[in-house]
């Protein structure tokens, strides 16, 4: 994202200069009227990993804020060819369909099948008031951890995902599962 304006210690901020910023901020709302979702604002998270994601293990895709307890919509894509990032050597073939389109929450975070968090080799399960996994693929999970609600992406198919990318809406906190 570009700056906008560059402010100092102390600089006075004028309402004119926070109606300027407003007028070109890209911003998402949850619908006000008859909405189960209805907390104020939504965020977003673009990822690509930076390496293959080998099977039975899992990789911390976002830690700047508490995915719990939140609808996401996601959108999840894993390459055939390495090298195929922006960057990359393949770069010109970062144009693709996606693989899955999914809804989930994330409810207070996923658990494995012992109640414990989720390791290499224990995958997040879905348990219905205790345990909160979206599979956006066969056998790929997105959760939220119950400790910090950071979100991690497993993968326990029997193949390695190639650098997976994820776009990612989210609600802000519905309060529903605090």
């Amino acid at each position: 994202m570009e700056r906008i304006a560059t402010y100092t210690v102390n600089a006075q901020i004028t309402s004119t200069q926070l109606n300027d910023l407003q007028d070109v901020t890209v911003g998402l709302i949850s619908g006000a009227n008859n909405n189960v979702l209805s907390a104020a604002g939504c965020d977003g998270c673009e990822w690509q990993s930076t390496a293959d994601l080998a099977p039975s293990t899992q990789i911390k895709v976002d830690a700047t804020r508490d995915w719990r307890d939140r609808v996401l919509t996601v959108l999840y894509y894993s390459p055939l060819t390495s090298n195929s990032e922006p960057g990359g050597v393949n770069d010109n073939s970062y144009d693709y369909d996606i693989t899955s389109l999914r809804k989930g929450y994330t409810g207070r975070g996923g658990l494995d099948a012992s109640g414990n968090d989720p390791t290499n080799s224990n995958p997040p399960v879905s348990v219905a008031g205790t345990s909160w996994a979206m599979e956006i693929s066969t056998d790929v999970y997105l959760y939220a951890s119950t400790i910090d609600g950071s979100l991690w992406l497993y993968n326990d198919t029997l193949g390695t995902l190639k650098i997976p990318i994820l776009s990612i809406t989210a609600t802000a906190p519905t309060g529903l599962r605090p």
